[in-house]
């Protein structure tokens, strides 16, 4: 399950259980707006649900080309999920986006990862 949702700018990602080819079908056409913006512009929060489960294989083929596709749109990445996702989450994100800074954040700090992801908009 991946959702997504746009706020002011900042592009929020939700996801959980085992990310499908289906699900890319559904976030790509959302994000490729989005990127029609200036590179290195793009704040993002990507929240890992306590039920993630990765990506099935198709899935993640996608989400690579996905990353090389798109690997200079972004400006700050703000990953939020259970510390046993910490070093996961990172490395699999530094080298998708290489040009984007990342921080990670526990779940009870939603609202530090939001305003640190926003930080470029003030």
């Amino acid at each position: 399950m991946l959702n997504v949702t746009v706020d002011q700018g900042l592009v929020w990602v939700t996801a959980g259980e085992q990310l499908t080819e289906a699900d890319y079908d559904r976030f790509e056409p959302i994000f490729e707006k989005i990127a029609e913006r200036t590179p290195g512009t793009v704040p993002m929060v990507i929240e890992l649900k306590p039920d993630f489960d990765g990506w099935d294989l198709r899935a993640l083929w996608r989400e690579v080309k996905f990353g090389m596709r798109h690997h200079d749109s972004y400006s700050l990445i703000a990953v939020v999920g259970d510390k046993k996702l910490k070093g996961w989450g990172t490395k699999l994100s530094d080298p998708l986006f290489p040009s984007a800074r990342i921080q990670f954040y526990s779940p009870e700090d939603r609202a530090k990862a939001e305003h640190w992801a926003r930080q470029d908009e003030e």
